[in-house]
């Protein structure tokens, strides 16, 4: 029974592993002006997978819609990409921004992300790890 649990568990660390390394490859090819649906291709569509603890999350982890006021819709797609502490819990910190607007690629990560907020006016999360993403 031990031996089942110690094989259970690692095979959900190799899980996540396997999902933030896919994630940053993927995320490689993601360029500027491509569609949703072009980084979806990619990054192998919407998925669900187990982490270490056996909770189950969504790839892309999260997702922020948000309405500009000049009508403009961004959507922000959160990838988990890093790992950063071993609390069983996804921080800011340990994920990856995919900025669209309008459809369209616009940023890839923190610097851009935070750059893209600042131009646009809008409220960035914190890079610095906290608060914690809720499922």
């Amino acid at each position: 029974l031990l031996a089942l649990l110690i094989s259970m568990i690692v095979i959900s660390c190799a899980t996540t592993g396997k999902l933030r390394t896919q994630n940053k490859l993927n995320l490689i090819k993601v360029n500027a002006g491509m569609s949703k649906e072009e980084v979806l291709e990619i990054t192998k569509g919407i998925s669900k997978t187990t982490n270490e603890f056996g909770e189950l999350y969504n790839n892309p982890f999260n997702k922020d819609l948000i309405t500009l006021k000049n009508g403009d819709i961004v959507e922000v797609l959160w990838f988990y990409t890093d790992k950063i502490s071993s609390d069983g819990k996804i921080n800011m910190n340990e994920l990856t921004p995919v900025v669209f607007e309008n459809n369209r690629v616009v940023s890839i990560g923190w610097k851009t992300y935070e750059d893209y907020c600042d131009l646009k006016g809008m409220q960035a999360e914190s890079s610095r790890g906290l608060p914690s993403i809720k499922k």
